[in-house]
């Protein structure tokens, strides 16, 4: 398409010899009835009837009605049908909602059928005529190519197509009556066809371009001309005058209203006296006193009390090259000032708790150490709410967040005056003390902030436990610079968690060294899958009754290339952290089950499901995929699932659950008795076995507590059709408990240790019995 907003010479410059693309116009479908009235308002401003009767009786009177009647005849027919179908396209025009694209249509076959009529008659005179008529019929057949093509000039093609077979016509009648005789004239006529291509085409392009510009402009127009009267009544700019001593005249009705004023208190007020208790006001007198132009400065006013802000620009109206006043505008630029205010807040403070953020409290403590140069202590309190992830779960984010603000108004009351308070994100805030006599002081503010926060909350009438793990580092003993003062924080505020929250650690080198060691530690976790170091130990499952195996509990084990057997305690934690437990749980399922095939077939597997590898959403393809690969029947895979997994009461978790249950998988509750709420989740799902807890076995022989918790679960779970597993059995008196008690199995010490898969035995018969270890 044409690119109309290029000069026409650039494009006729770039247009190659066909010249088609100065026909090629970007019309939006919305124009194109527009356009095509346009063009068909071209072909009715010519008088096409006159013009077919006068060139009729031109070409009657040079060949001569008399020398061939059979061509009058034919000629006046054809002429008879061109009016006709003239005179009903005109008549079909006339009607009421006529569609222009169809009279557009309509005046195209109408030029058509000229074009034809005309072609033949001409030829037809130049082959019948007397020879002393052929030069008149010449100029006559010339004189029609350029009419014919100018009057169809809005129909570019069929305009070139009409001149072009008035040129073939005398082309052909010449060199039938004439012979090569003809041939200057016949170039003549062609050289003449070839000018009409060109000067149609280029014509063409002006007569689009023109109009589509001219709609375009007169569009433009109309849209500036509604945004201007949108302006006058919506807009917050208004024009001002002054003369040469800075007062007021002429003001309009909107500088007034943003003045608060009447016209009359602000006809002749000093622009400068308007604005005199903004201090800026001294630099816009000593522009003006310069003389200068001016633009966008601003200055502060305030309107009725109301704190407003003018961006003012101004120029000196100059007559006979003296400065005679001032004329500008004034845009009230408050709403954007504030906005801009809003964003200065956002950028450094916590929108929630209105405290500091990451970034002023960083610029702040990066001064302090400056300021500080070694010659006083600076302390630091990273403190880290305990239990807020179980408040936003149980009571959602809203209630989440009003713990928050009240947490920072605890803190604000517990703190010096001077020391800053600064929420990192999420439930972490710091404490910046920038001038303490002695670390002594400093700890005395984090135990006063350990017994603000430790109050219970109340939130829309219930009560919320809330505590927070503090740890505390100074500088310079601890660190110098402000980065590594915030680590060792950090670093203590973990240690305060890892020794059972709701406690202050002050930080010591050895927490570096176990957090790099711990750093290390996960690093090598990453890559033991790749390296296989990691290996399945398998536990027996004993069927008390029987004294048969009933299967195996796959236990992890980490077999490290240097440190040796890593215990699960120290590197489980780690996994669940840093999510790489996903991917190992992943291939704990498709190694056991593997595994698993190589077994008899009554036997089954069970495997722990940490909660992240429920809560991600390809468990359910993993399983399916490993049972499919292994070719283990889905009834003898168990999965054992903890009560903190259901704590979380997520819909996503409990469908993922009857999902895998719906596959016959076996979903196993295990710790049974240690969480909260523990009958509870046996409500929400309908769990094949209850895992009892070893540490209610392990005194199962001594303490009656114990033995009646254990006979009411296993009571209970019979009751609900679920099968119960005894975990930590250790010696014979706890297994005969068991077995009174209707305990359906038991694995531990007592039975056999978690052994690797190369070392499990099967016997060939149906009975396996128990072989102490």
């Amino acid at each position: 398409m044409a690119n109309l907003s290029r000069p026409g010479h650039e494009l006729i410059a770039q247009t190659p010899l066909s010249l088609l693309s100065l026909t090629q116009h970007h019309v939006e479908p919305h124009e194109e009835n527009w356009f095509a009235r346009c063009r068909a308002d071209y072909l009715r401003a010519f008088p096409l009837s006159l013009l077919e009767t006068v060139r009729l009786a031109l070409l009657l009177l040079l060949v001569g009605p008399k020398t061939n009647p059979i061509f009058t005849i034919i000629t006046v027919i054809g002429w008879c049908a061109v009016m006709a179908m003239q005179g009903s396209v005109l008549q079909k025009e006339s009607a009421p909602g006529f569609d222009e694209k169809l009279a557009l249509k309509n005046r195209l076959s109408v030029i058509r059928l000229r074009v034809v009529w005309w072609f033949g008659a001409l030829l037809a005179a130049m082959l019948v005529a007397p020879v002393e008529s052929l030069h008149g019929l010449v100029a006559l057949g010339v004189a029609m190519m350029m009419i014919d093509g100018l009057s169809a000039m809005s129909l570019p093609h069929l305009g070139l197509g009409a001149s072009a077979t008035g040129a073939v016509a005398i082309a052909v009648g010449l060199a039938a009556r004439e012979g090569w005789d003809a041939a200057p004239v016949t170039v003549m006529v062609w050289v003449l066809a070839c000018f009409m291509h060109w000067s149609l085409y280029n014509l063409y392009y002006m007569f689009a371009t023109r109009r589509i510009r001219t709609r375009r402009l007169s569009q433009s127009n109309e849209t500036i001309q509604l945004l201007l009267n949108q302006y006058d009544d919506e807009g917050s700019d208004w024009l001002y005058e002054i003369n040469r001593s800075f007062q007021i005249y002429n003001p309009s009705q909107r500088f007034c209203d943003a003045c608060g004023l009447t016209r009359e208190a602000l006809q002749g007020l000093s622009l400068i006296e308007l604005l005199s208790e903004a201090a800026e006001a001294a630099d816009l007198r000593e522009l003006l006193e310069e003389g200068r132009a001016f633009r966008n400065v601003v200055v502060p006013i305030r309107v009725d009390g109301v704190e407003h802000w003018w961006s003012m620009n101004g120029r000196p109206v100059v007559r006979d090259g003296e400065t005679i006043g001032w004329r500008g505008f004034i845009a009230d630029i408050s709403a954007a000032k504030r906005a801009e205010a809003k964003v200065a807040f956002m950028a450094h403070y916590d929108v929630l708790t209105q405290l500091p953020n990451r970034t002023l409290f960083n610029a702040t403590l990066t001064r302090a150490f400056h300021r500080n140069a070694g010659t006083g202590v600076i302390g630091l309190l990273y403190v880290d709410l305990d239990h807020f992830k179980a408040i936003n779960d149980g009571h959602g984010h809203a209630a989440g967040d009003r713990v928050l603000v009240e947490v920072a108004r605890r803190l604000e009351d517990a703190v010096r005056p001077r020391d800053m308070i600064a929420r990192l994100g999420g439930d972490e805030f710091v404490i910046l003390m920038s001038d303490l006599d002695a670390p002594e002081a400093g700890l005395a503010v984090a135990e006063r902030v350990l017994t603000a926060i430790g109050t219970s909350i109340e939130i829309d009438g219930q009560i919320m436990p809330i505590g927070a793990s503090i740890g505390a580092a100074f500088a310079p003993d601890d660190a110098d610079t402000g980065d590594e003062l915030l680590r060792a924080a950090d670093l203590a505020m973990y240690d305060a968690k890892s020794r059972g929250r709701r406690g202050i650690s002050v930080f010591d080198a050895a927490m570096q060294i176990q957090m790099q060691e711990r750093r290390t530690l996960e690093l090598d976790l990453r890559a033991a899958i790749v390296r296989g170091e990691l290996e399945l130990h398998y536990q027996p499952l004993l069927d008390i009754n029987t004294g048969v195996t009933a299967g195996y509990e796959a236990l992890l084990r980490w077999n490290h290339a240097t440190r040796g057997l890593v215990s699960p305690d120290a590197f489980i934690p780690i996994a669940e952290e840093t999510g790489v437990i996903v991917e190992i749980g992943e291939w704990v399922i498709r190694t056991a089950l593997a595994e698993a095939a190589t077994w008899p077939e009554d036997l089954t597997v069970a495997v722990n499901m940490s909660p992240a590898q429920v809560k991600d959403g390809n468990l359910l393809s993993v399983v399916v995929s490993a049972l499919a690969a292994s070719g283990v029947p889905a009834g003898r895979l168990e999965l054992e699932v903890t009560e903190n997994l259901l704590m979380q009461e997520s819909e996503d978790i409990l469908a993922t659950l009857h999902k895998l249950r719906g596959l016959s998988v076996k979903i196993a509750l295990d710790d049974f008795g240690t969480g909260y709420s523990s009958l509870n989740y046996l409500r929400s799902f309908p769990f094949d076995k209850i895992k009892i807890d070893r540490c209610f076995v392990s005194e199962l022989a001594e303490r009656e507590d114990c033995q009646a918790i254990v006979r009411s679960v296993i009571s209970l779970a019979n009751e609900l059709k679920m099968t119960t597993t005894a975990e930590g059995v250790e010696v014979s008196e706890q297994l005969d408990a068991l077995r009174r008690d209707g305990c359906t199995q038991a694995q531990g010490f007592l039975y056999s240790r978690a052994r690797p898969a190369s070392e499990l035995v099967f016997d060939k018969g149906k009975s396996r019995k128990a072989v102490n270890e």
